[in-house]
C-alpha cells in the first residue's frame, strides 16, 4: 500500500516541478563552487529547515554534488530554509561529525523561528548524521534522515576493488558503522529515519555480497523504496531527490 501511495504522489509532484519556474543552480558546476564548511542556499521565513549532507566522491568522479542539483532547486522553488554542509570525504564520518555538530548547534541557536529541522545525509553522508546523532543532545526540533546509507558492513565481503580503493585514497578510520551498535541496538538521542533502496537497483551496493541495507536499528523509522518511480529506477542518486519530496510534503 505504501508503495503504490508514494509513487502516485511523487509522480503528481515531479510533474508540478518540471512545469515550475527557472532552476537556481544549472548544473554540478553551480555546486562545486561552494566553499566547503555549512553554507545558505536558502533563506526563508518559514519554520521548516533542510540540512544536506553529501556523501563521498571517488577520485575519477566528475559531476561532484551532481545528486544534489535537482531537490536544491526543488526547495528554492518551495521556499525552504536550505543549508548545505561541505566537507573532505577522504576524511572519516566519525571525524566530519565533531565540525558538523558544532555547525548545526550554530544553526539551532541562531535560527529559533525553525522549529523542524530534517538533517539530511546522503550515502557517507548518512554516516556523518549517525555519528553526529550519537553524540548531540537530545532536541525534539531535530529528525535525522540517512538516503542511500549502508547499515550493515562487512569489510572483508565488500568487492575487492573497493577495499583497493579505500586502502590507497582513503584514511583507515577507526570508527565504522559497526561503532555505533549500542546505538542501533538500544536507539539513537534524536529521532532517526532511514531512506533505503533495494540492493539489486542501488549502483553503490549491488555488487555486493551481503546487503548493506539489512540491518536493525531500535525505533528508527524505515521507508523502503521499490525499484522504480513513474517508470524511473530508483538508485543511489536518484532515491536522494524523492525523499525529499517525500520529506517536504
Amino acid at each position: 500500500m505504501f508503495k503504490r501511495t508514494l509513487t502516485t504522489f511523487l509522480a503528481f509532484i515531479c510533474l508540478l516541478y518540471f512545469l515550475s519556474a527557472d532552476d537556481k543552480y544549472s548544473s554540478f558546476r553551480d555546486l562545486k563552487k561552494i566553499p566547503d564548511g555549512m553554507n545558505i542556499i536558502h533563506k526563508s521565513d518559514g519554520d521548516t529547515a533542510i540540512v544536506a549532507i553529501h556523501g563521498f566522491y571517488p577520485a575519477y568522479w566528475i559531476e561532484i554534488h551532481h545528486e544534489w542539483v535537482q531537490p536544491f532547486n526543488y526547495l528554492v522553488q518551495q521556499n525552504i530554509n536550505t543549508f548545505f554542509y561541505k566537507y573532505d570525504w577522504n576524511d572519516c564520518p566519525s571525524n566530519v561529525s565533531n565540525d558538523f555538530k558544532e555547525e548545526l548547534k550554530f544553526l539551532l541557536n541562531t535560527n529559533p523561528n525553525i522549529t523542524n529541522w530534517q538533517i539530511v545525509g546522503h550515502s557517507m553522508g548518512g554516516s556523518v548524521v549517525m555519528f553526529t546523532n550519537q553524540s548531540l543532545d537530545f532536541n525534539n526540533k531535530i529528525t535525522f534522515n540517512t538516503v542511500a546509507t549502508p547499515v550493515n558492513y562487512v569489510r572483508e565481503k565488500t568487492p575487492f576493488l573497493i577495499r583497493a580503493y579505500e586502502f590507497l585514497f582513503r584514511k583507515n578510520c577507526k570508527e565504522t558503522i559497526n561503532s555505533l551498535d549500542y546505538e542501533f541496538e538500544n536507539g539513537f538521542i534524536n529521532k532517526h529515519v532511514q531512506w533505503r533502496n533495494l540492493k539489486e537497483f542501488d549502483s553503490q551496493f549491488k555488487n555486493y555480497n551481503f546487503d548493506p541495507y539489512d540491518g536493525y536499528i531500535k525505533d528508527s523509522i524505515v521507508f523502503q523504496f521499490p525499484d522504480s518511480i513513474n517508470g524511473e529506477r530508483v538508485g543511489h542518486t536518484s532515491s536522494l531527490y524523492f525523499a525529499i519530496l517525500e520529506i517536504i510534503n
